[in-house]
């Protein structure tokens, strides 16, 4: 049986997602993924399958939609950088390379992140920002929006390269 404030997350969610501009097809998928979530009676696991169909969402968008317009594994801003003579040196991986380090991250392999980190794959440069108008935010992701709170958002988008276990603990925390 839900108590009072599940039924609350799940009527607040089912109204934001018929009013996004999506195909019904897309609608009733969104709600059969966040009542299976909705479902799960220990937080714990909850909050573990929630956070593994956002990662999923998020590499959907920037991988199979190319958000960052990677061509020849150089991203949009990079090849913008090197065209107006700002950078020269070429730096492959968009995001995922540190200026200050001076390298890749190491949770990158073979051109995919292979961490499961919602800060990670939240993250938007300020090129695609400015110029495309990309933003992500977990207020804008339906299984997330009335089912974490404000401290718990907070933490999962501050919290990068950060195994997902530690992430599940620092959210029980922040209940």
């Amino acid at each position: 049986m839900l108590n009072r404030i599940d039924k609350l997350v799940i009527y607040r969610t089912n109204k934001y997602i018929e009013k996004r501009k999506i195909s019904e097809k897309e609608k009733q998928k969104q709600k059969k993924l966040f009542k299976e979530v909705m479902n799960i009676k220990d937080k714990y696991k909850r909050y573990s399958k929630m956070h593994d169909y956002i990662c999923d969402y998020l590499d959907k968008v920037f991988y199979h939609d190319n958000a960052c317009e990677f061509h020849n594994n150089i991203c949009a801003h990079r090849k913008y950088m090197i065209e107006h003579g700002i950078k020269k040196d070429v730096y492959e991986d968009g995001c995922c390379y540190g200026y200050k380090e001076g390298k890749v991250c190491n949770k990158l392999k073979n051109g995919r992140c292979t961490i499961r980190n919602v800060a990670c794959k939240l993250f938007t440069c300020p090129y695609l920002k400015i110029t495309r108008g990309v933003r992500y935010s977990l207020d804008n992701i339906y299984l997330s929006k009335y089912l974490l709170n404000r401290r718990q958002k907070l933490y999962l988008t501050h919290t990068y390269f950060v195994e997902k276990d530690i992430i599940l603990d620092g959210l029980m925390k922040r209940v």
